[in-house]
């Protein structure tokens, strides 16, 4: 049961967009709520941030408005269903290598006999009468981001409860022998995530993916991506920053080039 907004963006074949927050903390996030994003991201892998620390945003955040899906750490049961309790619209679940490791990601939001979550919700507005609803209501998103992964991408696609595949191209570039910088800068990774897009098709799923900025994001729209996180809290701040200096510096310049865009990772 995909967040309605979400599931209207698909089922009118649009993609969504989001904002990612890695390094700031609410503020961030609401910026990006605020800003007309389809969804906010929170990274708790490659980040200051903890799945504690994020729940407790979460515990804050009135029902309805912008979905909040969040990267947890790792494909760990307690860690998954602490965010799910706290209300996090979504999962993305890093490392996801096989069918047996999606089948317990979906597993770790739902309840038994459909899955393994504890009962213990905190977060404000969920259908706690419901179990089923509960579990349902969290989209679980896996990550492809290893040769492992990528050789069993159509049965990882086919496991019942996963709502799409998240690639991380910078992981997916390391395990296929290429520069993970230019992940995002180049088209190394067209073939690999053609297979990857098939797969989603052939299940009905979602494909997603990280990006640096609007124009790789259209880019990989182009080849079938529904799902893409634009750079990151710090990168943003950055790029903007550097180029309103740089502007400001050679006002009288019309042509002045704007800097270069920082990286996913805020650098």
């Amino acid at each position: 049961m995909t967040h309605q907004r979400l599931r209207e963006l698909w089922d009118a074949d649009s993609p969504a967009f989001g904002g990612w927050v890695a390094a700031g903390n609410e503020f961030s996030l609401n910026i990006f709520r605020g800003a007309g994003f389809d969804y906010a991201g929170i990274d708790c892998q490659h980040s200051v941030l903890d799945e504690v620390t994020v729940a407790g945003w979460l515990v804050r955040t009135p029902p309805g408005g912008v979905p909040t899906i969040v990267r947890v750490s790792k494909n760990d049961t307690t860690l998954i269903g602490r965010l799910a309790d706290a209300g996090a619209d979504g999962i993305i679940v890093p490392m996801v290598n096989s069918p047996e490791d999606a089948a317990a990601a979906v597993s770790a939001v739902r309840y038994p006999p459909r899955g393994v979550r504890s009962f213990g919700p905190t977060g404000s507005g969920l259908p706690i009468a419901d179990l089923d609803a509960m579990g349902d209501r969290v989209s679980v998103f896996v990550m492809v981001e290893t040769v492992e992964a990528l050789e069993n991408v159509a049965g990882i696609a086919a496991v019942p409860g996963v709502t799409g595949i998240y690639v991380g191209p910078a992981d997916l570039s390391i395990g296929l022998g290429l520069n993970p910088m230019r992940a995002f800068t180049s088209d190394q990774l067209v073939e690999p995530f053609e297979r990857i897009r098939a797969a989603c098709e052939a299940s009905n799923i979602v494909l997603g993916l990280h990006q640096l900025d609007a124009v790789g994001a259209r880019r990989w729209v182009g080849r079938g991506a529904r799902m893409v996180s634009l750079g990151s809290d710090s990168g943003m701040l950055r790029t903007a920053a550097a180029n309103e200096l740089k502007a400001a510096r050679a006002a009288e310049d019309t042509n002045s080039t704007p800097a270069e865009a920082a990286t996913p990772y805020g650098r």
